[in-house]
């Protein structure tokens, strides 16, 4: 169980939030959702909203999202007992993460595919040996990040240099927040990709085939003014287009990933084959029989 459609949570912990008054989702009203071609586009394409039927089915999902997270925070709280049972905790690090979180409702939205904080944000905590404790950083950090401290965590960490990796997520840790510049990309929903550069201040979004995004987190963390056709930010826009093709070059890189996409689909039986069993809740392993 994660937190994640269906959001069927145990019941336990789903009548735990379900009799609340939970938040409203920010921007959840029609009359204020973002007027955006890709967040039409997705809205559309993910409408989960369309399917409720009252505050009273949003609040069931919201009830089922935190019940699940609810869920997760008690079976990382097993694993952590039992490493202080064992003698364990003062000589293991732990990392908590995800590959993305959840819109939530925001915007009218659910599920993932936006670079809306909600969606393209993660957790990433660390503990043990090495790590200030109660520390916060508020530099920008991927899962790319990741690896180097696990290579190091499991004595490994010659392989950090002879791999190349990026990512220095304990030196983080043990330093004032940086300016550092990350990015993330996606090749799947829309028809064209979308590139995010992220700074401590700024979240700057440029798509294939869309209008660009541009946040001033600093001045607005919740993302509620996008700067993207605002005049006064031209400079500042073209700044961060220029910073994203010096790492890629947008248009390229899309239609490189369209490619392996599909090479990959054909490889398991083709895109018809798939779209047959896109209906189903899971991803069948590589080995699975084909239909």
């Amino acid at each position: 169980m994660g937190a994640h459609f269906p959001l069927t949570a145990p019941p336990e912990h789903y009548y735990r939030y379900i009799g609340q008054d939970l938040p409203r989702p920010k921007l959840y009203d029609e009359a204020e959702r973002p007027d955006h071609a890709y967040v039409r586009m997705y809205a559309r394409r993910s409408d989960y909203d369309a399917h409720f039927n009252g505050s009273a089915d949003l609040q069931r999902a919201l009830a089922g999202y935190f019940g699940l997270v609810s869920f997760l925070d008690e079976q990382i709280g097993k694993i952590l007992t039992v490493l202080s049972e064992t003698g364990l905790a003062d000589t293991t690090r732990v990392i908590y993460t995800s590959d993305h979180g959840d819109n939530l409702g925001a915007r009218g939205l659910w599920g993932k595919a936006t670079m809306c904080q909600e969606s393209a944000g993660m957790p990433m905590l660390l503990a043990g040996e090495g790590v200030p404790v109660g520390a916060v950083c508020a530099t920008p950090v991927t899962l790319c990040d990741a690896s180097a401290a696990i290579l190091d965590a499991v004595g490994a960490s010659e392989a950090i240099s002879e791999l190349g990796l990026p990512g220095a997520l304990l030196d983080l840790a043990n330093q004032p927040s940086q300016n550092r510049t990350v990015l993330s990309e996606f090749h799947t929903y829309g028809p064209d990709a979308f590139y995010m550069l992220r700074t401590l201040r700024h979240k700057y979004v440029c798509y294939v085939g869309a209008p660009p995004q541009l946040f001033d987190l600093e001045a607005d963390p919740e993302e509620l003014t996008d700067l993207g056709a605002d005049p006064a930010h031209a400079s500042l826009r073209a700044a961060f287009e220029a910073r994203l093709r010096a790492i890629l070059a947008p248009e390229l890189v899309d239609q490189q990933a369209k490619a392996d996409q599909a090479r990959t689909a054909e490889h398991y039986g083709g895109f018809e084959m798939l779209r047959r069993r896109e209906k189903m809740a899971f991803t069948p392993p590589p080995t699975a029989e084909r239909p």
